[in-house]
């Protein structure tokens, strides 16, 4: 089957991951879920380290959201996959890509936040 259902889940995860690499350069203020990723990386590594080095230390940062960005997406997309992998294959690899295409929707352009951090 070509849309096995851990194929698919390995292989949106794997966009979602390489996504990361675009937030840097997101202008303006993104969107929500962009928010969500950059500022909590950013309150993680301040709460680990302190804001100072979360501030001078970008790649460190964007480690973090890399993780974050996977894990919230992760979650839902795994709760899919485990409900549904064996029973309906075709229906969980659907799932799988419509949550992808919905994730990454809005993390770059649904729900732009307007209004700032």
């Amino acid at each position: 089957m070509l849309l096995h259902p851990t194929r698919v889940l390995i292989a949106t995860g794997g966009l979602i991951a390489a996504s990361t690499v675009a937030l840097p350069y997101v202008t303006g203020y993104g969107t929500v879920l962009f928010q969500v990723i950059a500022l909590g990386a950013w309150a993680i590594v301040a709460s680990t380290a302190s804001s100072v080095f979360a501030d001078m230390h970008h790649p460190v940062v964007w480690s973090v959201a890399l993780v974050l960005n996977l894990l919230l997406f992760l979650i839902p997309a795994s709760a899919v996959w485990l409900a549904a992998r064996q029973r309906w294959p075709l229906g969980c690899s659907a799932a799988l890509l419509a949550w992808y295409a919905l994730y990454v929707s809005s993390l770059f352009w649904l729900f732009p936040a307007t209004d700032g951090p």
